[in-house]
């Protein structure tokens, strides 16, 4: 390829990023009203996320909530264990409780005989940048003891054989409650905020 050709691509290339909302210095694109980001990025303040965590080990374990999941601990390395298992007793000087571990929730996959009006895609992201309710980007924590996931049903498409006419598949949305911080002020620390991200598929009709 010409030195020509690839600078025709590279323009394009950039082109095609910034026509889908590309974000000041971050892997990201907009994407269903929020934040699409490929990694993490160079910008992500894992260190001073991590620092205040190590400061405030309490605080940050009270606003995760029940969002953590069991097993994880700021002094144990996480372990497999099966779903009727409990936690081991901590090193000798300090004690846990002990806690038994649920076991995953199960899913409904409903009658062979129905069928979804509309067809969707799950995805279950860990992401790492966000905007928030108000618009601002925030960091997403996301650490080894403080991971958060987000499940995301995704419309396919706008209409299907079943949702037609003058219906349509309309993509629905809902707020989750995250962990963040702000990149742009450490004063603020850790924090929980409100963002929205994709939640299902529903086939809406004209009253």
């Amino acid at each position: 390829m010409t030195l020509v050709a690839w600078a025709v691509l590279g323009l394009t290339l950039v082109y095609q990023t910034w026509g889908q909302g590309a974000i000041r210095g971050l892997p990201c694109i907009e994407r269903l009203n929020q934040l699409h980001c490929l990694d993490r990025g160079d910008s992500y303040p894992e260190s001073r996320i991590e620092s205040f965590i190590d400061l405030n080990k309490a605080l940050t374990r009270r606003m995760f909530g029940e969002f953590q999941p069991p097993g994880y601990f700021f002094d144990q390395p996480r372990v497999k264990r099966s779903s009727n298992a409990t936690v081991g007793a901590a090193p000798t000087g300090r004690r846990h409780k002990r806690q038994s571990v649920p076991p995953p929730p199960k899913i409904e996959k409903g009658s062979k005989h129905l069928v979804d009006s509309c067809e969707s895609k799950i995805e279950l992201v860990t992401p790492y940048w966000a905007a928030n309710s108000a618009g601002k980007i925030r960091a997403v924590v996301n650490t080894k003891h403080f991971p958060q996931a987000i499940h995301q049903e995704i419309c396919k498409g706008t209409t299907t054989s079943h949702c037609g006419g003058s219906c349509m598949c309309e993509q629905k949305y809902t707020f989750h409650r995250l962990l963040a911080y702000d990149p742009d002020n450490d004063c603020k620390g850790i924090f929980i905020d409100w963002f929205l991200f994709p939640s299902c598929c529903a086939c809406r009709c004209p009253p």
